[in-house]
């Protein structure tokens, strides 16, 4: 009796849902999961506390260019090396960095220092970006998008729903050339994020407006397209061209055009409220995969009482199949990430096994430029998602083989192209906690013999660190009726 393992549903009961009850360290593909890779960091030094935000960037000659920022420092990440671009920030627990190109120009900001610059190919360190500034006055803000040719800014300081935007084409005017202003009404609350593109969206706590170029005097035409709806305070919003990703108050959601669409709704959402550290909602991190059409978000979950926040699990929604599923990894960001040129000491952050490597060293590959999902890890170095030490987890839905009766176990075949341990879990009674069998290893024949008898039947399935697979889709029970004991009454 083959059982897929489907759709990792957790806030659906586990009997009779149409899906996983677990599913860790992977990722949903069509009809299988994937290994989720782990983390293997490569930077010689660190950033020394937690990051609070991180970028990478491309200049006009394809140059590449990673930035990380601290409460109290901004990083330039180089050839595997931290070097500080700028010190003395003062960022406290809950500020975050923010990067965002215009041009050349990288601009950070944390909503407290001046807004700072680096002009790629030329600057070594970051300056204050108003010693630039030609007419107009630069605001301090938290948030920044370039919405067509304007850098957009938003919350700024005791004006936290006001945004303010450059010259046209100019970082350095603040005042003229269609530069201007704009306070948004009503109670939405303060303005977390900006997105970039065409148009723009502006995310407030409970509001999100468009924004349009339309020119002349009005410059920006502004429309609210969800009055009562926004984002956390933090980063939890994350964007893949059109696509934009963000946790609300009451779930995960996903704006494409001006629809929004509930992703999260009886599927993870009361997962990830009982599961969340609510003390540190502000070190959520939402970041996108753009290769594997994966939007995620890193965040602390309650099972991690340290009071540094940092981020312990990354919940995983492929954007394509619309399935869900959980990793664990310690790191206080995650970003895409641009490599640059490799060397041999960082060649193992695309493979822990060079066998695996399959780009011959005479190609363009080694020269850098692809991009992976980065991270900075829980020792403060810079990482990448691409090694395979994590254990991976997969339990099917609890099913009852035999309607009204018990079922017999004699052996499951996980249907996974590796080798793995399995358990099975049974119980008589809905109400019941379950009782599991021990856990056996997949003889020469692919199955695991395992003897287990019950009324309602799940089989967890573990992939050991350190082995490489490429799908997991389900697992084969070998399965008969239990006997029927009969009494006879004499009368």
């Amino acid at each position: 009796m083959q059982v897929p393992f489907g759709e990792w549903l957790p806030d659906q009961p586990e009997h009779l849902k149409p899906g996983a009850n677990v599913a860790t360290n992977v990722y949903h593909a069509l009809n299988t999961y994937k290994r989720f890779p782990s983390l293997v960091n490569y930077s010689t030094n660190t950033t020394v506390t937690n990051a609070k935000g991180a970028g990478s960037f491309r200049d006009n000659s394809n140059n590449i260019f990673n930035f990380v920022g601290t409460d109290t420092n901004l990083y330039q990440l180089a050839s595997g090396t931290f070097t500080s671009r700028k010190s003395g920030l003062n960022g406290t627990a809950t500020d975050f960095v923010t990067f965002t190109q215009f041009g050349n120009h990288v601009i950070a900001s944390n909503g407290v220092d001046a807004p700072q610059y680096y002009l790629m190919g030329t600057s070594t360190n970051f300056a204050n970006l108003s010693t630039i500034v030609t007419a107009g006055t630069l605001p301090v803000f938290r948030v920044s998008g370039v919405i067509r040719d304007f850098f957009v800014t938003g919350n700024h300081t005791n004006n936290t729903n006001r945004i303010q935007w450059s010259g046209i084409n100019d970082i350095a005017t603040w005042q003229g050339k269609q530069a201007d202003f704009q306070d948004l009404p009503g109670s939405g609350g303060q303005i977390v994020h900006i997105t970039s593109g065409e148009i723009g969206y502006v995310f407030r706590q409970n509001q999100i407006i468009r924004m349009d170029f339309v020119g002349g005097s009005v410059v920006f035409r502004l429309s609210v397209i969800s009055p009562n709806r926004g984002a956390v305070y933090g980063q939890t919003v994350c964007q893949d061209n059109r696509n934009v990703f963000f946790y609300s108050d009451d779930g995960f959601y996903q704006l494409s055009g001006d629809n929004i669409s509930p992703i999260g709704a009886e599927k993870v959402n009361r997962f990830f409220d009982l599961d969340l550290n609510k003390a540190y909602t502000d070190r959520i991190k939402a970041a996108t995969d753009p290769f594997n059409q994966l939007a995620m978000w890193a965040y602390p979950s309650k099972a991690n009482t340290g009071a540094s926040g940092l981020c312990d699990r990354i919940i995983i929604y492929n954007y394509a199949t619309k399935k869900w599923s959980l990793a664990e990894a310690q790191t206080s960001v995650i970003f895409p990430q641009f490599v640059g040129a490799f060397t041999v000491e960082l060649m193992d952050i695309i493979s822990e096994n060079l066998e695996d490597i399959n780009a011959a060293l005479d190609t363009d590959f080694w020269n850098g430029g692809q991009m992976f999902l980065g991270a900075i890890d829980q020792n403060f170095k810079a990482a990448i998602f691409s090694g395979n030490s994590n254990e991976c987890e997969i339990e099917t839905a609890e099913l009852e083989p035999f309607p009204g009766q018990r079922a017999n176990i004699t052996g499951v075949r996980p249907i996974v192209d590796a080798i793995s341990t399995l358990t099975v879990k049974t119980k008589e009674r809905i109400a019941d906690d379950e009782t599991a069998s021990v856990s056996v290893n997949q003889n020469s024949s692919g199955l695991n013999p395992v003897r287990k008898s019950g009324r309602y039947i799940r089989a967890n399935v573990k992939i050991p660190a350190g082995t490489n697979f490429t799908h997991a889709q389900g697992v084969d029970f070998i399965a008969a009726k239990a006997g029927i004991r009969w009494v006879i009454i004499t009368i």
